[in-house]
């Protein structure tokens, strides 16, 4: 038989869990139990008229003593102190039945019959208690041994015509606690599996939440980089415009593009050309603020996205000159032995256009005039 044992780093998250069940049942049971304890006394009138007052106080004090249970699970204690509080209330219950039976006189017919109501305690107790086996056995048979007892010595039913009536009964009271002990063996079984199944469950939707924002991510992120990339550039920059339109704010976009990198793949690969992108990608971020964007278009082209105010010609360019003298620090891994170099061109929002299309068009023509005028060079787009 399969008894799917929890993994040890789930023992934790069983208990609690466990913990959440043993509270909910405790519950439900004392109410079903109150109940049943309760309304059976309307039996009573007829099963056991010699000792009908002495048999409702009993059930009287069982009714109090399962709200006391039910009362106490309100409090962390019930849980440290689940299994013997939950052995004394279903001995506490079964006895207020054998003290029934030890009442009833020799033609009352609780005598023979009331020994059902102990089947049905000893079902509760396999079915709605979270003891160990060996507990729950103990206490089923402890109620067994106790009724033989008061059968034999107190009502002789081993010494007159009655004893196949103890013999019969006493087959389906034992016979009770080998169902209920194999029920409770499969209960806790499937109780083990759900909760592997759940937490199977749990962390595969945990995975896929996962490797959905990480495809979400990369989606709108450069693979190489990890910089946004055009898709999640635009609009971001179309949310920035808006925001500058309505608080009359102005802003700079660099269009950044280094010198010369075909010849770095042509000479040492693609894989040392990618090193040296991640490695400008970085150095590019660490001249901005962290409100400003920056992202790569492809290649190596990249841009940067600035607020400004005053004289943003000056602060523009403040930062373009700051880009350029971070990427033309030497690269020492991977080392290419050589400085890069990068041209940069700027254009104003609102001034030299309105929209993030048009303003990125205008800083890639102001890009192409600093390429004309040499390696590492700025040019502004006019006022």
């Amino acid at each position: 038989m399969r008894t799917h044992p929890i993994p040890v780093q789930l023992r934790a998250s069983f208990e609690a869990h466990l913990a959440e069940e043993r509270i909910r049942s405790t519950r439900e049971g004392c109410v079903l139990a109150s109940v049943l304890y309760a309304l059976f006394g309307i039996l009573d009138i007829w099963a056991i008229p010699t000792a009908l007052q002495e048999v409702w106080l009993i059930r009287t004090i069982a009714v109090i003593m399962l709200l006391g249970y039910y009362w106490s699970t309100h409090f962390p204690f019930f849980i440290k102190r689940y299994v013997p509080l939950i052995v004394t209330m279903y001995l506490g219950l079964g006895l207020g039945i054998e003290a029934m039976v030890f009442l009833s006189g020799p033609a009352d017919l609780a005598r023979h019959l009331y020994y059902t109501g102990l089947i049905l305690v000893v079902m509760a107790l396999y079915t709605w208690s979270f003891l160990q086996i060996w507990q729950s056995a103990a206490t089923g048979l402890a109620l067994v041994v106790l009724y033989v007892l008061i059968a034999l010595y107190i009502h002789n039913m081993g010494n007159t015509q009655e004893w196949p009536v103890l013999m019969t009964n006493c087959f389906f009271f034992v016979s009770a606690n080998i169902v209920g002990v194999y029920a409770n063996v499969i209960r806790g079984r499937y109780l083990r599996e759900n909760f592997l199944l759940r937490q199977n469950l749990v962390s595969d939707l945990q995975r896929t939440e996962a490797e959905k924002k990480e495809s979400e991510f990369w989606s709108e992120h450069d693979a190489l980089t990890g910089l946004p990339n055009r898709k999640h550039l635009m609009p971001r920059f179309d949310a920035v415009i808006a925001n500058a339109a309505r608080t009359g704010s102005a802003l700079a976009l660099l269009f950044v593009d280094l010198d010369g990198f075909k010849p770095i793949n042509d000479q040492f690969g693609h894989a040392t050309g990618d090193a040296v992108l991640k490695a400008v990608g970085k150095r590019l971020a660490s001249c901005v603020r962290e409100d400003d964007l920056v992202a790569r278009l492809g290649g190596d082209e990249f841009v940067v996205v600035l607020s400004v105010d005053g004289s943003h010609h000056d602060a523009a360019r403040r930062v373009a000159r700051s880009i350029i003298a971070s990427i033309a620090s030497p690269i020492r891994e991977p080392n290419i032995g050589r400085a890069l170099s990068s041209s940069v061109g700027i254009a104003f929002y609102p001034n030299d256009a309105a929209d993030a299309e048009s303003l990125l068009a205008a800083a890639d023509r102001q890009l192409y005039e600093a390429k004309r005028q040499g390696r590492g060079t700025i040019s502004v787009a006019p006022d």
